[in-house]
């Protein structure tokens, strides 16, 4: 059986799903279980539901439907969403349950008395940037292998288009060096970089102003007429991706408003809320359009609930899940990379045109393990040393 029957068949695209969930928890559980690791983990203490655990769960399924997507890629030459309805929410259903979340945290981060924008900034660049940084090096290096050190077009030309991924693509996105779909080499995945910086830039100084103005119930009404306006324009098909990305966000906006109000916060912990959940999210995987109006109802029906303090028995609040969130960040701009690689090998190396469904599983799982591993690296040598040095700076701006 050839990898491509994932598409057709629902069953064995699930039963994938799954298996790769559970080798990636696996070894998620055993980093956990190691000092160094172990010392790292962030232990959320009922803090914002189960969202800590959450976000890895996010992150490895973006990783699932590239790994579908780059394979797709490496045999036809187009990179394209699959025929699985499954593959294809687990890559844009998950990304706007991540805006959702940014939405959600600094809706409720702005309602602070005082804000020192200046630590903010810092804070987010720090939290950001380092990583990002590395991974563009490393896909200018790549460039110069893919181009064998030949330049193919002026070097200031080269040196705007550096410039322009390393603005996060608010900018553009263009191809490196002439090299035809630069992106996939990350899998696309800075796209959605893009918004976050805008929301950070622009949503979070508006939200801030808007909560000195209005009350909290105001702001609350006020935000669910907007998302409905939003919601309403996606529903005749008016505006474009920016408000597709608009409405996640303020879909957790409107969630961090309910958190804020205690009786409704309350609803969002009943047993009758958490059974509505569960009936919808295998409702999200019979939705055919991940771009849908519909699929986001249901994320932000699921979103809620997550916040509520749904755990899915236990597992969102495990050791494992708290780790993969930790570093969600780094699996989620790794693993392109690791895909791209490992099929670029099998392919100019192997038989890539041969592989069969088992070797081709073979093959996603140690490239999970090896995106975990190097997740785990990132996390712990690069994005917490920054953390902790915007701290110290920021303490120091402060005190001065």
């Amino acid at each position: 059986m050839m990898p491509s029957m994932l598409e057709v068949y629902p069953f064995w695209a699930a039963t994938y799903v799954i298996f790769l969930y559970a080798v990636i928890f696996m070894f998620a559980n055993l980093l956990s279980k190691i000092q160094i690791v172990s010392e790292h983990i962030t232990f959320p203490e009922g803090r914002y539901g189960s969202l800590d655990g959450f976000r890895g769960i996010l992150a490895v399924g973006v990783f699932i439907h590239h790994s579908f997507a780059a394979y797709g890629y490496f045999m036809t030459g187009t990179w394209d969403w699959s025929q699985s309805i499954l593959l294809n929410h687990l890559g844009r259903t998950t990304v706007a349950l991540f805006f959702m979340i940014t939405g959600f945290l600094f809706a409720l981060r702005v309602t602070s008395p005082k804000i020192d924008w200046k630590v903010f900034y810092i804070s987010r660049f720090a939290r950001l940037f380092p990583l990002y940084f590395i991974v563009c090096c490393a896909v200018f290096i790549m460039v110069f292998f893919i181009s064998q050190g030949v330049m193919n077009e002026p070097w200031w030309l080269i040196l705007l288009e550096a410039l322009q991924w390393l603005s996060f693509v608010c900018f553009g996105r263009p191809d490196i060096n002439g090299i035809p779909m630069t992106w996939t080499l990350i899998a696309g995945v800075n796209w959605s970089l893009k918004y976050e910086i805008i929301f950070y830039a622009f949503g979070v100084p508006a939200l801030y102003m808007l909560t000195k103005i209005f009350s909290l119930r105001l702001l609350l009404t006020m935000s669910i007429l907007a998302l409905i306006g939003l919601l309403l324009l996606r529903l005749f098909h008016l505006g474009g991706k920016e408000i597709v990305c608009a409405s996640e966000f303020l879909a957790g906006i409107v969630v961090a408003y309910i958190y804020k109000a205690p009786r409704l916060l309350a609803m969002l912990k009943t047993k009758m809320f958490r059974i509505f959940t569960y009936v919808s999210i295998p409702l999200v995987f019979l939705i055919e359009k991940p771009f849908g109006l519909s699929s986001s109802l249901m994320a932000l029906t699921i979103f809620p609930a997550i916040v509520g303090g749904l755990s899915m028995g236990g597992l969102l609040n495990s050791r494992a899940a708290l780790w993969l969130g930790d570093i969600s960040y780094g699996i989620y701009l790794i693993h392109g990379m690791a895909l791209w690689v490992l099929f670029f090998v099998v392919k100019k190396y192997g038989n890539l045109v041969g592989l069969d469904i088992f070797g081709y599983v073979l093959l996603v799982s140690v490239a999970a393990i090896l995106i975990i591993a190097f997740a785990t690296l990132s996390y712990i040598k690069v994005e917490k040393p920054a953390i902790f040095f915007a701290k110290n700076l920021n303490k120091k701006y402060t005190y001065n």
